[in-house]
């Protein structure tokens, strides 16, 4: 199977009050960079999102692509570039730079052996709270819930249809869930940081500049 990449690098970043996928990782590498550097390890077609008006001056990738107002509206102009003979579409995000080439190979796996989708999971360690408008606190729990991590990988042809069919989502997975796709889940890494404030930026450079690799989560 052909596999291709999209890394999305298209957010304002208004939590960090810039765009963090700009920021430095190390010395001479942004995030965005390591993220495209890490997908194109694998993928045999990479296409970088970018937000209007900014041009690439990274890492080679074979395709260049402004983003919309949406993180629904970036992918679905990356996927409209990517080329036909790809099977397999990994997407991933500027704003996880320490995923793994490991991490990388067990989505692309799991799509390989039959799912639809693929997506990083990490189990809740603490109990979940749902938090009203009014100030109050509910129990959701801790069995079974977790997080989604980046990279994601999916069969291109579900990918596809779930653009064609749904209008607006929080991330690609849910899209394939919603028209009945077989999303499944891999080990995800407690070291890939979803960077969106100055302390997880902060984290992510100092893994980075002790190369750490962190041990996978338990097997889900």
């Amino acid at each position: 199977m052909i596999i291709g990449a999209l890394v999305t690098a298209a957010g304002s970043g208004s939590r960090l009050g810039a765009p963090k996928q700009f920021l430095t990782l190390g010395p001479s590498e942004r995030l965005v960079d390591r993220a495209v550097t890490t997908v194109a390890a694998v993928a045999s077609w990479t296409g970088v999102i970018l937000p209007a008006r900014h041009s690439w001056d990274g890492p080679t990738v074979d395709a260049v692509v402004t983003g919309g107002d949406s993180r629904y509206a970036s992918i679905e102009a990356g996927l409209a570039v990517v080329p036909p003979e790809i099977d397999i579409v990994v997407v991933h995000s500027a704003s996880h730079p320490l995923a793994s080439i490991e991490l990388i190979h067990r989505v692309v796996g799991a799509v390989a052996s039959g799912a639809d989708g693929a997506v990083p999971f990490l189990e809740a360690v603490d109990v979940v709270k749902r938090h009203s408008d009014q100030g109050t606190l509910t129990t959701v729990g801790r069995e079974g819930l977790g997080s989604a991590q980046c990279p994601m990988a999916f069969a291109r042809p579900m990918l596809e249809r779930a653009f064609a069919e749904t209008d607006d989502g929080t991330e690609e997975s849910e899209l394939v869930e919603r028209i009945g796709g077989r999303v499944v889940a891999v080990a995800g890494d407690v070291a890939n940081l979803h960077v969106v404030d100055l302390a997880s930026l902060h984290l992510a450079r100092t893994l980075a500049a002790a190369d750490i690799s962190s041990p996978v989560a338990p097997p889900v």
